[in-house]
């Protein structure tokens, strides 16, 4: 309901009670998985949190709903995403696409699931080359995901989603090589420890300005991460 709607910083950037609701569910019962861990999530999120002296070395990041935007206008690009990192790099992530009932979660530097009830496929990349193992049923489940999918070409002529506004499904997008890239100048680390460790367990590359080994939740710049490496040398 319209009471239920909120915004933050723009008038359609939206916050609703199920974001809130979901993300005081998940928070307990993330804590009882690793004792004394920490969690940063984007609703109880404070601008002047620094992060620095956390208790312990594991961290939990979570957005409750990924494409708060979507999820109030009936559309269906929204997800939940968490994260786990370790000294604030992300090692493991979770997504889930309500609508589709489909689960995805990595396994670190290695490759992506995806996952329902009647399909699960392992996706990777060998020499470029994006690789769909069918591990339980069909790759239906990656079709089902981007059935009603909109692309659009940017000026060098490389595929991108068109106005998504939703990182959980635009790095799945990159993920299963339905995008060529994605760049994003602001990080938040809900949205983008899962998507920095997606794309690179996928085998995705990954570059960051300025320039540093590894993305850490609290890392303050830009992500650029594309479906290949020629694709990179292209955009570079």
């Amino acid at each position: 309901k319209h009471d239920q709607i909120s915004s933050k910083s723009r008038l359609d950037d939206y916050v609703t009670e199920a974001d809130k609701n979901s993300e005081i569910f998940l928070k307990p019962k993330l804590y009882e998985l690793i004792k004394g861990s920490n969690f940063i999530g984007e609703e109880s999120y404070n601008k002047f949190d620094t992060y620095e002296n956390l208790l312990s070395d594991y961290t939990w990041t979570c957005d409750p709903i990924d494409g708060t935007y979507n999820y109030v206008n009936n559309l269906d690009k929204f997800c939940i995403m968490i994260s786990l990192c370790k000294s604030k790099i992300p090692i493991a992530s979770w997504l889930y696409f309500p609508v589709f009932k489909i689960f995805c979660y990595t396994i670190p530097n290695s490759f992506v699931i995806f996952s329902n009830k009647i399909n699960k496929v392992k996706v990777f990349r060998k020499n470029d080359n994006i690789k769909f193992e069918v591990l339980k049923g069909s790759t239906s489940i990656i079709d089902e995901l981007f059935y009603n999918f909109k692309t659009q070409k940017d000026k060098q002529g490389l595929t991108v989603s068109k106005n998504l506004r939703c990182a959980g499904f635009e790095v799945i997008a990159l993920v299963c090589g339905k995008v060529d890239y994605m760049k994003h100048k602001y990080l938040t680390p809900w949205d983008h420890s899962p998507v920095f460790d997606l794309a690179k367990s996928s085998g995705c590359r990954i570059d960051l300005n300025p320039k540093v080994d590894t993305f850490k939740y609290n890392f303050k710049g830009q992500l650029l991460c594309t479906s290949t490496e020629l694709i990179y040398n292209m955009l570079v």
